[in-house]
């Protein structure tokens, strides 16, 4: 598979940013791998509208204002033994061999608890799931480092993409999953003034252009996802 990550998604530190904690932690319905995990709710708990987001404990306030925009929101904890340690973030090689270690995709069974999260949506009352996988209506992400046209051959929903300055072209993966035919289209705005983890922890929100353009990331994933929604029904 061709995957490409982009110099500055593990060379760019995490920005010491000040949020509130407006959700909890909860334990999924289901142990993965006989090992308890856990995961970030929040949100309305009576919105029939869910989000599965897969996020590093640095990027939490993006899930707030989801959350805020009428979803309910589960943000799956990717790793086994904690966060990613702060001295990691900016060092390349040493991430990613933590990441391989803690949070590999396959040996820390993520497809299992994503399904497990969206059952777990689905039980407090969600009928439109979004998130990274099959049964979903559709998959959002902003300065999306390592999607590709062969990525996404068998996506089988629109994708909405918010690139920033680092990343590569992305106009031929929205062809390619535009080209599928599906009722909503999928969705791209480029932020060629932005730097990589504008909308997460990377990005410095007491920056006004920041602030305003991650709030414009979030806004236009809440509308895309209600498209969805509305087109569902």
């Amino acid at each position: 598979m061709d995957i490409q990550v982009t110099e500055a998604c593990c060379n760019t530190p995490a920005t010491k940013t000040v949020w509130s904690k407006k959700g909890a932690f909860r334990p999924l319905s289901k142990h993965i791998d006989e090992i308890e995990r856990q995961t970030y709710r929040v949100g309305p708990s009576n919105s029939k509208r869910g989000v599965v987001a897969l996020i590093d404990i640095h990027g939490f306030h993006p899930t707030t204002t989801l959350a805020e925009k009428g979803f309910q929101v589960s943000a799956i904890d990717l790793y086994k033994n904690g966060p990613i340690p702060d001295e990691y973030m900016g060092d390349m090689p040493k991430l990613g061999a933590w990441i391989r270690g803690n949070a590999d995709y396959k040996s820390s069974h993520i497809d299992e608890m994503i399904k497990v999260a969206i059952h777990d949506l689905q039980t407090d009352g969600c009928d439109s799931i979004f998130a990274s996988d099959s049964v979903i209506l559709g998959v959002a992400g902003p300065h999306p480092t390592a999607v590709t046209v062969p990525l996404v051959a068998g996506l089988k929903c629109p994708l909405a993409i918010f690139p920033s300055l680092e990343e590569p072209d992305m106009l031929p993966v929205i062809k390619a999953v535009n080209d599928k035919g599906f009722p909503v289209p999928s969705l791209h705005l480029r932020f060629d003034n932005m730097p990589h983890g504008f909308c997460g922890g990377r990005g410095d929100w007491s920056l006004p252009e920041q602030h305003e353009a991650a709030q414009l990331v979030l806004q236009r994933t809440a509308d895309f996802f209600v498209a969805l929604s509305q087109k569902e029904t």
